[in-house]
């Protein structure tokens, strides 16, 4: 028997059988053109055709609008009465008689003769006619609720209650349309007043049993009304949207999981064939009876094949929580698992070993000599690649700092050279004969000799260090003379560039064993890089001090400073910081890399403070003899 037909009741029979039928299925619902929904018990904006009334005899017509007038305007109940009785007596079809007779009952309820009302109410259940309507409400309802009011009007609590269990037993059996809202309505205030009722009525045993089954039938009906609500609010735009567009082949599942109130909720559904669309019906949906599949459907499939005594096959659901296992005496840790397609979502099918074994027991050695063996390739591999691209950094560094340094050099040695050649040939050619010029020139000769000089010296103790053959002569000197020496040999150089040098020594000598020419050469590439990074403040510090354990010289300057990420790399040979105002300068990269060497020789060290934009501080520190 197939959904074919159009007709409301036939359609909830058809839905109650399928299921019945077909215990893997539940909640069966269809869906119609309208986006009407109905299920075995309830609708939801599903089109319930009345049947048909033949049109309404003119003498009825007559008495029944001068009933509602003598009612509604005259205020005449007894004559209103009267007028309805009349047209009560021409009128032959149900629904009209149903719908005449709420309106003397009701004229009577308004007059107090509540027994009479209630005669007339019970004529109304007396025709054997479900399909009676009362504007939206079935007739029969109308009538159940006007005989309780009249009870109640009377006091009579028990048939007021008997009526009330009559109507919950009406509303339970025959639920109409919850568009509206009108079933619900009647539903729940009818369930109120019989729970509040069976409070403070004495109830036999019986009735006791029978509002029980009531109880039960009513939850499984909120059931089936909670369920159509949720596709109506959730479920139901996209199916109808999906549907609509004729992609969907008739007959082919489409599976819709959605979280509703913290809880998945999942349902499938297909297309109807064309025969079933002629009478509206569009889709039928469905949820499978999860319960049913877990106790009768899978064993049976599973005692179908042969798995082996090795194995066992479970059920989980998406917390790994055992939902179905072969052996139910043992719960062991799963092997492996794979989920279900959509119609199980969260489900998932797993492996078990019948001796509760894991499979990192089953497969322990042979996985810990795998993983041993493939993590030492890994770090084997990771170990040399780390070296190739260190090694190749480093290279790559190397060879750019030696480029740098043979072009800087290069320059550095071209430009003092150049100077004492041009200077030279002038003096040579006789073109100048001013004194005071001739000794300008030979100033100007005499410094650039003593660059090129230091220059030189810079490359020769570098290429000696790196050879490791540099040799110091050690002797015991006076530091603070050492330095005024060194100041003396360079002030004119940096008074010449518009520096102003502030030099602060001590009073009494510092007798140290040291060597005076390498400490000079420490001292004058300090001055020279504090003279090369100072932009607008040209002012250079130097002082001498001493404490309990060492003699300490420190050049302070204003200059362009450098990068807190630099200052550990700043004595690496070839090394340059990374500013514009070091693009600028040439340099060689070696004077800070010999100071360290010389200093460090003396059993010292080196310090640097620096903040960019701010300037630099460079301190020496010799320890004191015996110390």
């Amino acid at each position: 028997m197939s959904p074919g037909s159009d007709n409301f009741a036939w359609l909830k029979v058809w839905i109650r059988n399928t299921e019945s039928e077909n215990p893997a299925f539940r909640n069966l619902f269809l869906v119609n053109y309208d986006g009407g929904l109905i299920t075995s018990s309830v609708s939801l904006g599903w089109n319930d055709r009345p049947a048909s009334t033949p049109a309404v005899n003119s003498k009825t017509a007559y008495s029944f609008d001068n009933a509602e007038k003598a009612e509604f305007i005259d205020r005449n109940l007894t004559e209103s009465i009267r007028l309805y009785s009349e047209a009560l007596a021409f009128s032959s079809f149900p629904q009209e008689r149903a719908l005449i007779l709420s309106r003397i009952g009701r004229c009577y309820f308004k007059l107090g003769e509540y027994r009479k009302a209630i005669y007339q109410y019970r004529k109304i259940l007396d025709i054997e006619n479900e399909t009676m309507k009362i504007g939206n409400v079935p007739a029969t309802v109308i009538a159940l609720s006007q005989i309780a009011d009249c009870y109640k009007a009377l006091c009579s609590d028990k048939e007021q209650y008997e009526t009330m269990l009559e109507l919950y037993q009406q509303l339970l059996d025959n639920p109409w349309n919850l568009a509206g809202g009108d079933y619900l309505y009647y539903l729940k205030s009818v369930s109120e007043k019989i729970h509040n009722s069976g409070n403070t009525l004495r109830i036999a045993d019986s009735a006791e049993r029978n509002i029980g089954h009531l109880l039960i039938k009513e939850e499984k009906l909120f059931q089936k009304i909670r369920f159509i609500e949720i596709i109506d609010r959730v479920i139901l735009p996209e199916m109808i949207s999906e549907l609509r567009k004729g992609s969907s082949s008739e007959l082919r599942s489409h599976n819709i999981s959605r979280e509703v109130n913290d809880s998945i909720f999942q349902l499938s559904y297909f297309k109807l064939p064309a025969t079933f669309q002629q009478s509206q019906l569009l889709a039928l949906g469905y949820q499978f009876e999860k319960e049913y599949i877990l106790s009768d459907l899978f064993p049976g499939v599973l005692a179908s094949v042969e798995f082996g005594k090795d194995i066992l096959v479970g059920i989980l659901n998406q917390n790994d929580s055992v939902l179905y296992i072969q052996d139910e005496h043992q719960l062991p840790e799963y092997l492996v698992t794979t989920g279900f397609s959509q119609q199980f979502t969260g489900w998932k099918v797993a492996l078990f070993d019948p001796d509760v074994k894991s499979i990192e027991q089953l497969t322990g050695k042979e996985k810990q000599l795998y993983m041993i063996l493939f993590i030492g390739i890994i770090l084997v591999m990771l170990i040399g690649i780390i070296l190739m691209i260190r090694a190749v950094i480093h290279e790559s560094e190397i060879s750019r700092m030696k480029s740098e340094f043979v072009s800087n050099v290069s320059h550095e040695l071209k430009t003092p050279l150049a100077l004492i050649r041009m200077f030279g040939e002038t003096l040579d050619s006789g073109i100048v004969n001013e004194e005071k010029d001739k000794q300008k020139f030979y100033s100007i000769i005499r410094k650039e000799s003593e660059r090129l000089t230091h220059l030189i010296n810079n490359v020769l103790d570098f290429s000696r260090m790196d050879a490791g053959v540099k040799e110091y002569n050690f002797q015991e000197a006076d530091l603070v003379e050492v330095v005024r020496g060194s100041l003396e040999a360079y002030k004119f150089q940096i008074s010449d560039n518009g520096f102003q040098i502030e030099i602060e020594l001590p009073d009494e000598p510092l007798i140290l064993k040291i060597d005076k020419d390498s400490i000079s050469q420490v001292l004058l590439n300090l001055l020279n890089n504090a003279v090369k990074y100072s932009d607008e403040e040209k002012h250079i510090l130097v002082k001498v001090q001493k404490d309990s354990t060492s003699a300490s010289i420190s050049i302070a300057d204003r200059g362009v400073g450098i990068p807190k990420d630099e200052l550990k790399k700043i004595f690496d040979k070839f090394y340059r910081v990374s500013t514009a105002r070091t693009k600028e300068t040439r340099g060689s990269g070696l004077g800070l890399t010999l100071a360290k060497h010389i200093v460090e020789a003396h059993g010292g060290t080196i310090e640097v403070e620096s903040e960019v934009g701010k300037g630099s501080i460079f301190t020496v520190r010799i320890p004191l003899p015996g110390i």
